[in-house]
């Protein structure tokens, strides 16, 4: 029988080959219905099965989670005044340093010509600031004067004397607007002046030295709020190591000082670090019509491989509930505008329980009402735990 039927095949696959397009189109849509009504049967005709668990007392940790990244307080960025060449370094990664001890040199690359424009606007600037304060003070004696002609009419103030006393105060808030941008234009020029001239850079605080990216010959340039430049070396102080995260307005209200929290780093898979959530943010910021407020964690049990700027994800536990009768979370359902879990009827199907629940955890919700200890739910179908859908889709 299978000898005929394997000689019978090729005869048939020959036939499919050589008969017309209208043939071939016909049977094969015929094979792929039969295939889907006899794929849907037998899907259709599987039986749930059942995922079972008992009420009973847990403990339960609500969490908060989020991602945020490592930094270390005290934390100061050094950059160069200059604009030229590193001349000598005298720091090295890791070396402990004093405040005002000297960290480099820089020698200038700018032309004669440059460093002469450079000291003449510096030297414009320091003019215009004397001529802005002389303004000032001129308009201050006017307004003052005005006042004290006036300072006893302040019912029956006449238009004139309004008018006068209008004039002069807007004057004096001319002069000292003027004066504050002269200033800033004096800073500017300072700072230009400077990134032309050689200079000795010295530590501004004491602490450790790291990312020092430059060494004698490497080129630099002043830091530009514009277009910002890397920092020649970084000077850590003996601040906390902390994590700043940004929550949504939703927790915030579940945060509180000295909470216990877990952390995860992205580059340290084999450790899970504690920390303690110190301050965070009564205000928040909206981004993107988000509203987050800053949470800050300190680190309680840091170690030498956690470096500033990694990447961290943390769980702030914010309310923990010990020996309490839960169940799993999936096991919990909507019912009635209310909530329910399940459980098989004496006739063998599913039947909703009501519950009142209490606190939400991470893996278990609280059972306030509906449920005694050791009793049988439901946790979920077999089709629910694997998602599986029928043929149609559904």
């Amino acid at each position: 029988m299978l000898k005929k039927l394997v000689n019978f095949i090729p005869r048939i696959v020959g036939w499919f080959f050589k008969t017309s397009w209208k043939k071939k189109a016909i049977i094969t849509l015929l094979i792929l219905i039969v295939g889907f009504v006899a794929g849907y049967k037998i899907i259709s005709g599987r039986k749930d099965g059942y995922v079972f668990d008992t009420a009973q007392k847990r403990t339960i940790t609500e969490i908060v989670t989020e991602s945020g990244t490592v930094a270390t307080n005290g934390s100061v960025n050094i950059y160069s005044p200059t604009s030229g060449v590193i001349g000598e370094v005298f720091v090295s990664n890791g070396e402990s340093i004093n405040e005002n001890q000297v960290l480099f040199t820089v020698k200038s690359t700018a032309t004669s010509q440059e460093k002469t424009a450079a000291y003449a606007a510096y030297e414009a600037a320091v003019a215009a600031v004397k001529q802005a304060e002389n303004t000032h003070r001129e308009a201050l004696a006017i307004v003052e004067r005005v006042h004290d002609d006036v300072k006893n009419h302040s019912k029956d103030e006449s238009f004139l004397q309004k008018e006068t006393r209008t004039t002069a105060e807007v004057a004096n808030d001319n002069a000292y607007d003027g004066l504050t941008a002269a200033r800033a234009k004096l800073l500017s020029a300072q700072v230009a002046y400077q990134a032309t001239q050689n200079s000795k850079v010295v530590a501004p605080v004491s602490g450790t030295v790291s990312n020092l990216s430059a060494v004698s010959g490497s080129s630099v340039v002043v830091n530009n709020v514009l277009v910002p430049t890397m920092p020649v070396l970084v000077i850590s102080g003996p601040g906390e190591t902390e994590i700043a995260v940004s929550v949504g307005e939703s927790d915030i209200d579940k945060i509180k000082t000295g909470q216990e929290v877990e952390i995860k780093l992205d580059a340290i898979d084999d450790r899970v670090y504690k920390g303690t959530l110190k301050r965070f943010d009564n205000n928040g910021t909206i981004t993107q019509g988000v509203v987050k407020f800053n949470v800050y964690i300190i680190l309680t049990d840091s170690d030498d491989r956690i470096k500033s700027g990694m990447t961290a994800d943390v769980d702030i536990v914010t309310n923990k509930l010990t020996d309490v009768l839960a169940v799993p979370n999936s096991a919990v359902k909507p019912y009635q505008k209310g909530r329910a879990v399940r459980k098989l009827g004496g006739s063998g199907k599913l039947e909703f329980v009501p519950v009142k629940t209490g606190l939400r955890g991470k893996e278990f919700t609280q059972i306030i009402e509906g449920l005694t200890e050791g009793q049988k739910i439901v946790v979920s179908l077999t089709s629910e735990k694997t998602g599986r859908k029928n043929l149609l889709g559904f």
